[in-house]
């Protein structure tokens, strides 16, 4: 590479072209949430709480039930089909302490619990 090749940024620093500085096969999310649901799923399955192909079954389960469903309005987002297999195959496990009231079961109970008539 002569000197003449070599481009720069308004910082002064070295620019890279894009296929040095990023890796097209990394996943890619819209949201923390769905970053740390991908972590989670991955992380479990590492530690063998599960086998990867019993996620994967349940991943698949759940883009089918999408796939198959009347309701035309129903917009496709992976990530909640991902996060829906991994309560799947967490519950399946019995990855949870018995007991186990989840944020959102826990805020609904909130939201409900409490003295009033209607």
């Amino acid at each position: 590479m002569t000197t003449s090749e070599v481009e720069y940024d308004e910082t002064g620093k070295v620019r890279f072209h894009d296929s040095c500085v990023t890796d097209t096969n990394q996943p890619t999310f819209e949201a923390e949430w769905q970053r740390r649901a991908f972590g989670l799923a991955v992380a479990l399955s590492e530690f063998d709480h599960y086998d990867w192909d019993d996620f994967q079954g349940e991943l698949i389960k759940a883009i089918g039930a999408w796939e198959t469903q009347d309701d035309a309005s129903a917009s496709w987002e992976y990530y909640d089909h991902w996060v829906a297999a991994l309560q799947r195959v967490v519950e399946d496990h019995g990855l949870l302490a018995d007991g186990y009231v989840g944020p959102r079961e826990r805020d609904h109970q909130l939201d409900h619990d409490h003295d009033h008539d209607h």
